[in-house]
């Protein structure tokens, strides 16, 4: 019998459903080590289906498949290899099928074989096989929401019983009531600890920020950082509680900065380019593709038209990385789609997507097909999140004196990579820093446009900030939302693993929180943050009703008898303990009957006033004042 040292996987990733035939395309993945396997026969996935009534989602790892009683067997592809001083390694990746049926479906599968006694995964660790769960065909998805799955340098781990807790009260919840995809938001690792390998200490230690720079990519730092991310990612997708997770509900990842290193695309031209330091996003990126999207560019190629998988979009060229920006549109049910875009493969300081992958992503969007109501936009970082404009031009002015006297103090106000001040790589990042307002206000517009185009009820996702709250997007004349086809909330979930930031900072977010800006007053819009966590963790009235420091993730499901959709964000109530109460907001269905012809009405400030008026008037008769 084959025998397969797994030293990561099985990981699931969610593709797609083929709307023309039905059919349901999800992935698995395995990483094996290929000196300890027997590899005489490719390594097969077997798998079979049955109604899911009268199945647990917590009997995962009890059922085994084997050839006799599969429905459907899948021999792996190799993916990639790779190579360093501790030998090689194989990424193995197998297609799975799945016709969707007239009820929800459990689908038991396991790879053919014995896991060598070696084998590191968790996920494989006194398993027989696994199961996960496809929707009927009528149904929608249930799904969780994520970000910031790792912790930043410095955090003591201890303090939050490490990683696990909230991984933990996500599969007590998916043992009650089974999640059909786990979305990660952005930050699935933190990558920033590169810079503690042995290789990269002379680089990272000197003082000179040009001198650093300037440094040349050697073959030593090449390796270094190879090995560096093709271990750390072993190390934590197949490890704990988040492995066990992605063993039995797949995956829809997109990625943040820590996925690649802290603020890669926020820093100046001069440090993007660096070859030190742009090698590390390049290479960072690589295996984002590869461990998180299952992609290999080489083997899978760049053309939608062949591509194996069915929700890929192929934007713009990346700005410093050898790649295309890699964005995803998958079906989540009848009712409801999610576009996942890639804000980072172009991000620089003064663009964080381009007119080509906006393009390419709106195009998909108007070819969805009749019938859906919801439309989740995942962004990476928040699009509605309170301003801290004073603190970036403060902290942007190198001769404030206060800037520099914090500078003589105090080595770690500044980064290490320029020396710029810390905190800026994260202001810059926000869509409502300085040189990116523009581009998120035309964002807005256009995809308000969208929504009204294709009579969609558009909510963003959003992580990042390891915080929680929701802001929220709406017609200049507020009224019922159902009728508004600007009314966009914009859930925030992070972290489900990093520390929060202090008290006085939540404080100072929620003072900042309850302003109602005026930046897109001149299409009509308003945008405010809603007052959710009205009381605390232990139900006490609170004042910082806006934002929430504590670790968190999201609920997500669809509600049939209203067609809305509701996120409830699942908060720790205390730090470590993995029990979390409920926060939670619907976004309502798109209840709007606007005429075609009266669409270009829709920037105007007026327009949602008279909403309900623009119904059928003929051609060139309007109740709207431009």
């Amino acid at each position: 019998m084959t025998t397969l040292n797994v030293k990561a996987g099985p990981m699931l990733r969610y593709d797609n459903v083929d709307l023309g035939t039905g059919i349901y395309h999800a992935y698995a993945m395995i990483v094996t080590e290929d000196a300890t396997s027997d590899y005489n026969l490719t390594p097969t996935l077997q798998y079979r289906w049955e109604n899911a009534s009268g199945v647990s989602a917590a009997a995962d790892g009890t059922t085994a498949v084997s050839e006799a009683d599969s429905h459907n067997h899948s021999e792996a592809i190799k993916l990639h290899q790779y190579q360093g001083q501790e030998g090689s390694f194989t990424f193995w990746r197998f297609k799975i099928e799945v016709p969707l049926a007239d009820s929800e479906l459990a689908v038991h599968y396991s790879i053919d074989g014995e896991p060598h006694p070696n084998s590191q995964s968790e996920a494989i660790k006194g398993m027989t096989g696994h199961t996960f769960f496809v929707p009927s065909k009528t149904d929608n998805f249930r799904w969780a929401g994520h970000s910031c799955n790792g912790f930043s340098s410095g955090v003591d781990q201890a303090e939050f019983n490490g990683p696990n807790p909230l991984w933990d009260d996500l599969l007590k919840a998916h043992a009650t009531k089974p999640y059909h995809a786990v979305i990660g938001g952005g930050d699935q690792i933190y990558c920033d600890t590169l810079v503690r390998e042995p290789e990269m200490q002379e680089w990272n230690n000197q003082s000179d920020a040009k001198k650093r720079m300037a440094m040349p990519l050697t073959d030593e730092i090449r390796t270094c950082i190879d090995r560096y991310m093709f271990n750390h990612y072993c190390e934590w997708f197949g490890g704990g509680s988040f492995a066990k997770t992605i063993a039995q509900i797949p995956m829809i990842n997109m990625l943040d900065d820590h996925d690649l290193i802290d603020g890669f695309g926020t820093y100046p031209d001069d440090l993007m380019r660096a070859p030190v330091f742009n090698h590390v996003g390049a290479r960072g990126y690589f295996y984002f593709l590869l461990f998180q999207l299952f992609v290999n560019d080489e083997v899978d190629g760049v053309s939608e038209t062949s591509h194996p998988n069915k929700s890929m979009l192929i934007g713009g060229d990346g700005v410093y990385i050898p790649f295309k920006n890699h964005s995803l549109l998958s079906y989540l049910g009848p009712k409801q789609w999610i576009l996942l875009a890639d804000c980072r493969s172009e991000r620089k300081l003064d663009q964080i997507c381009s007119k080509v992958t906006y393009q390419r992503l709106f195009d998909a969007v108007r070819k969805l097909p009749p019938g859906v109501e919801h439309l989740i936009l995942l962004l990476g970082v928040p699009l509605a999140y309170p301003r801290m404009v004073f603190l970036e031009r403060t902290l942007s002015s190198s001769m404030n004196p206060l800037i520099m006297l914090a500078k003589g103090l105090s080595p770690g106000f500044t980064n290490n990579f320029n020396g710029q001040v810390e905190l800026l790589d994260d202001l810059g990042d926000h869509w409502c820093a300085g040189p990116h307002k523009h581009e998120r206000n035309w964002l807005v517009e256009r995809v308000q446009e969208l929504a009204l185009e294709k009579h969609l009820r558009v909510s963003y996702i959003s992580g990042d900030v390891h915080a929680a709250g929701v802001g929220v997007f709406y017609g200049y004349h507020q009224h019922d939302p159902s009728l508004d086809p600007k009314y966009s909330l914009a859930v925030i979930t992070s972290a489900i693993v990093n520390t929060p930031p202090p008290p006085a900072v939540i404080s100072m977010l929620n003072k900042l929180a309850s302003k109602k800006h005026r930046s897109l007053f001149y299409c009509g819009t308003k945008e405010t943050m809603v007052p959710l966590f009205e009381t605390d963790l232990e139900g006490n009235k609170q004042k910082d009703k806006y934002i929430i420091g504590a670790r968190n993730w999201c609920s997500v499901e669809y509600q049939p008898a209203t067609a809305e959709l509701e996120f409830d964000i699942r908060v720790e109530k205390v730090r470590g303990s993995g029990e979390t109460k409920s926060y939670a907001v619907k976004a309502p269905a798109p209840r709007w009957d606007v005429a075609k012809h009266h669409h270009h009405l829709l920037l105007t400030k007026n327009f949602d006033k008279d909403v309900g008026t623009l119904k059928g008037a003929p051609d060139g008769v309007t109740h709207v004042k431009a």
